[in-house]
């Protein structure tokens, strides 16, 4: 589908590459801002362009992400943690 760059971005190149393992998404849409981070072992080619990304995950940081599937979650569209967790990011 050809996808519409939003009136208040009208140059947004609908909006990021095909994500990889690592990447770190901007949600919009939402009540957020929100972000996600992508752990899926090959390219989403199906989200297309729709987020733009912001960061990159080292793979010692992915391990971490990942660890987070044994924690209690439920799904909806997405799979959610039932609580949440604290962390940090260290920008350099």
């Amino acid at each position: 589908p050809q996808s519409h760059c939003p009136e208040h971005d009208p140059n947004c190149g609908c909006h990021g590459p095909i994500m990889t393992k690592g990447m770190v998404g901007w949600a919009g849409g939402g009540e957020g801002p929100d972000f996600f981070l992508n752990t899926f072992d090959k390219p989403v080619d199906w989200w297309e362009h729709q987020h733009t990304v912001w960061g990159e995950l080292d793979e010692e940081s992915i391990r971490v992400v990942e660890s987070a599937y044994d924690l209690p979650a439920h799904k909806t569209s997405m799979r959610m943690l039932d609580k949440p967790i604290e962390f940090s990011i260290e920008l350099f």
